[in-house]
């Protein structure tokens, strides 16, 4: 059964994976010795590369706003004000943060990268980096290896670029979507540090349709905030979260309702990826709030509540404590000052109220429910790929105004602190 459940899977993302046209990626290994820390030995670090058949005017960027960002980050806002762009230069394993040189080394290794396929310095690569916080990255290594790009380029698939951007991630979370005429290809990274303000660690977006640089820029915020935005593994935002757009222009624009549609339908397939792809992840959780003044009281209050520990220990037990839910709830509409009226407030888990008219009716319901969690558990030490995408649904309504939101989150494993504290070594 789970050979074919993986065959299945490994199917549809090979099918999402196929490149729109004007587009092709490339990957290649450098080998380096952290100078930080040289008693780990010989580390293998991948080089991804998106490069456009033609410069393109059409891009967008949204960019992590933690007030210490990476170089990357950096050197990625400044290339927004380029007037076109050849595409975008990825490394992993060290993300450049905090480094002395490090936005003159990611610009350096962008202009080496245009250097070798003879495209022009006006004409960037977006650099990106991801992986341990502090350590410089290993340049003679970095420029020694990049010319192994040339050799890689592949027109098909951006599956091989997919793969390298991992750092601890399991599996490569590839999703796309039809576009009128053309179609949207979306790759993202991202298993811990995630609770981002403007999209995940990493996510790159490619469209062959002919999208004017306006909309991308108007478009590309939206998505992210319906999407990226409303997702947590662990309450932590990242230093390097960056998620970028392209396009190349050649499938006719279908317009905006279409191509937002599209671009949400992947963006969401991704963000689900992120979380169920999570460091120590054994349950996916989708919260939905209902009944606010208005949406950011909703996404407020859902993001507390997928943010609790003591939710998400809850939920990794498979334990139906619902006072915990209502505690993080309680707890967040004092400190944002939300009036709960209890006769009014519903809360139910799987579709399943326990909780209405001021107090709660579990009884008899706490077996349905456990059954409920365990069905949607993930198993851990997590496999190399997604056994299933279940969710545990859980849905609060304050009975009050017509703001509603969801967040997707993750529960709190033992994997997780065993994963975190020995990230480095």
């Amino acid at each position: 059964m789970q050979d074919t459940e993986y065959a299945e899977w490994r199917g549809r993302l090979e099918r999402d994976a196929v490149l729109p046209e004007g587009f092709q990626i490339a990957a290649a290994q450098a080998e380096f010795v952290p100078a930080e820390k040289p008693e780990l030995g010989a580390q293998v670090m991948n080089l991804a590369l998106i490069r456009g058949d033609e410069p393109t005017a059409s891009f967008a960027g949204v960019f992590t706003r933690n007030a210490f960002p990476g170089h990357p980050v950096r050197a990625g806002r400044s290339m927004m004000r380029a007037p076109r762009i050849r595409g975008v230069l990825v490394n992993n394993r060290i993300s450049n943060v905090g480094t002395e040189g490090g936005r003159e080394d990611s610009e350096a290794l962008a202009r080496r990268a245009a250097g070798l396929f003879g495209d022009s310095e006006l004409e960037p690569f977006i650099p990106s980096s991801t992986g341990v916080i502090g350590w410089r990255l290993p340049m003679a290594e970095m420029m020694q290896a990049l010319p192994r790009l040339r050799d890689t380029m592949d027109r098909r698939t951006i599956l091989p670029f997919a793969e390298a951007i991992m750092t601890t991630d399991l599996w490569p979370k590839v999703r796309s979507a039809n576009c009128g005429e053309g179609r949207i290809t979306g790759t993202a990274k991202g298993a811990g540090m995630v609770e981002p303000d403007m999209a995940t660690m990493l996510a790159f977006f490619l469209t062959d349709v002919n999208i004017s640089r306006e909309a991308c820029r108007r478009i590309l915020p939206r998505v992210v905030n319906e999407s990226f935005n409303r997702m947590s593994v662990d309450g932590e935002m990242s230093t390097s979260d960056t998620a970028l757009l392209l396009a190349s222009g050649r499938k006719p624009y279908p317009g905006d309702d279409e191509f937002i549609r599209s671009l949400s339908r992947t963006a969401g397939a991704l963000a689900e990826d992120v979380v169920r792809g999570g460091e120590g992840c054994a349950h996916v959780m989708r919260i939905t709030v209902s009944g606010t003044e208005n949406e950011a009281a909703a996404v407020y209050l859902a993001r507390s509540i997928a943010n609790a520990p003591l939710t998400k220990t809850a939920v990794r037990g498979n334990d139906a404590n619902a006072g915990r839910i209502l505690q993080a709830l309680g707890a967040a509409c004092a400190r944002r000052g939300e009036c709960i009226r209890e006769g009014r407030l519903v809360l139910k888990i799987g579709g399943l109220t326990v909780f209405e008219r001021g107090h709660f009716s579990l009884q008899g319901r706490e077996e349905v429910i456990q059954n409920y969690l365990q069905e949607r558990e993930l198993p851990l030490p997590a496999p190399e790929w997604p056994h299933h995408e279940r969710m545990v649904e859980i849905a609060v309504s304050l009975g009050g105004g017509e703001g509603s939101a969801s967040v997707i989150g993750s529960d709190l494993s033992e994997e997780y602190v065993k994963i975190n504290a020995d990230y480095r070594s």
